[in-house]
C-alpha cells in the first residue's frame, strides 16, 4: 500500500497529473471545442478560448493596449484580473500583436505519454508503474495555484462553464490604468455549444 500512495503522490509533488490513456491516444490537453469568445472594456481584450466544454478546461486571455505602454516596456506591466469574484496580480509579456498580455489555463498542459516499459523519452515517467495490460499513460502539468484560484467559480460542479464576470486594470511603476479606480469589467456568457 505504501509503495502505491508514493506511486501516486510523485506526479502530485512535481505537479504533474496522471491520465489513463483513452483509445483516441489524444492528450488530456487536446482541444475538443476550441471556440474563442472575446469582449473588448477600455483599452482590454478579453479572450475565452473554450478548450473542452464538458471537462472544465479553457484558456482566459488578457490582452492590454493602453497608454501604459507608451511609458514602460510590456514586461514591466502587471494585469489584475478578477473572474467572479477571485483575483490575481499577474505579470504581463509582450504580445505580438502590439499588446502586453497574460494567459491563464484551467486545464493540463505539456502533456507527456509515459508508454509502458520505459520508453517514455521524458524525465516525468521515470518511476511510473502501469496496471497489468497498459500501454500507458498520460503525465500532464496541472493549474497553478493562482490559476486554481481564479477559475474557482469560472465553471460549475459538473465542469461546465458558468457566465464569467471580469474586471481588469493594468499597472507598472505605481501607475495605474484602472478607468479611474473602478477597474474595467466585461462579461462572458456561458459557452454551451461548440458552435457559433
Amino acid at each position: 500500500m505504501k509503495t502505491k500512495f508514493f506511486l501516486l503522490a510523485l506526479p502530485l509533488a512535481l505537479g504533474l497529473s496522471t491520465r489513463e490513456a483513452d483509445a483516441s491516444m489524444y492528450p488530456p490537453s487536446y482541444p475538443t471545442c476550441g471556440i474563442v469568445d472575446s469582449v473588448e472594456t477600455g483599452p482590454f481584450e478579453i479572450l475565452r478560448n473554450s478548450v473542452d466544454l464538458y471537462d472544465a478546461h479553457a484558456l482566459l486571455t488578457v490582452a492590454y493596449r493602453g497608454y501604459l505602454r507608451d511609458m514602460y516596456p510590456d514586461n514591466e506591466i502587471n494585469i489584475y484580473v478578477q473572474l467572479n469574484g477571485n483575483d490575481a496580480f499577474l505579470p504581463a509579456s509582450a504580445g505580438t500583436n502590439d499588446d502586453a498580455y497574460v494567459v491563464l489555463d484551467s486545464g493540463p498542459r505539456n502533456c507527456v505519454w509515459c508508454s509502458n516499459g520505459g520508453y517514455g523519452g521524458s524525465s516525468v515517467c521515470d518511476g511510473l508503474t502501469f496496471p497489468p495490460y497498459s500501454s500507458g499513460q498520460w503525465v500532464c502539468g496541472d493549474m497553478t495555484p493562482t490559476e486554481a484560484d481564479l477559475f474557482y467559480w469560472a465553471f460549475n460542479q459538473n465542469g461546465a462553464q458558468n457566465a464569467w464576470d471580469i474586471q481588469v486594470a493594468a499597472e507598472s511603476h505605481g501607475n495605474w490604468d484602472s478607468n479611474w479606480g473602478w477597474n474595467y469589467a466585461a462579461r462572458l456568457e456561458p459557452r454551451l455549444t461548440c458552435s457559433y
